[in-house]
């Protein structure tokens, strides 16, 4: 009986140091970036703040340069957040991550493909965006946003794919 309850402790620590690890590592990849970046999420509330999944891999060229939010009211960082998102800068394009929580309804929504990330959820492959709706109920849309004299980037949906698995 001992030894069983001494199995499932560790089992249950286990746990939760797992689930804590994912959250330090996306708030260790969020110490990271630019202070100016840094200053606008710690505006939002600290339980918000600490569920915040980013990209913890993106391609070489990539860094972060922006970070808003909407919220209802407007512009309240207490009130009800219902939007975020980042963009990563590259060589000749860019990424923007919009996560929206709550219900997500995308209007004249394309036939679009279907991709399984590596935890099992799938995603939906539309133009150069992939989206999804992960284990919380938030939906992430991940796009790659190209000048229109911009014939060739270094992104393809693979590379988006792998992105968002690092965020799962």
């Amino acid at each position: 009986m001992k030894k069983s309850l001494s199995f499932l402790a560790i089992i249950i620590i286990g746990l939760l140091t797992a689930c804590s690890n994912d959250t330090n590592q996306y708030q260790e990849v969020i110490s990271n970036y630019p202070e100016t970046i840094k200053e606008n999420i710690e505006e939002l509330p600290e339980e918000f703040r600490e569920n915040i999944v980013v990209p913890l891999k993106l391609p070489e060229s990539y860094s972060v340069i922006d970070f808003g939010y909407t919220s209802e009211p407007i512009n309240d960082p207490d009130g009800n957040i219902v939007l975020t998102n980042f963009i990563y800068a590259g060589n000749n394009s860019q990424l923007l991550l919009n996560t929206m929580y709550g219900n997500v309804s995308y209007a004249n929504e394309k036939s679009s493909e279907t991709v399984t990330l590596d935890n099992g959820i799938e995603a939906k492959v539309v133009d150069y965006s992939l989206r999804w709706e992960d284990q919380d109920g938030n939906h992430h849309e991940l796009s790659l946003i190209v000048p229109p004299d911009t014939t060739d980037t270094e992104i393809t949906i693979e590379d988006l794919i792998e992105i968002a698995n690092s965020m799962e």
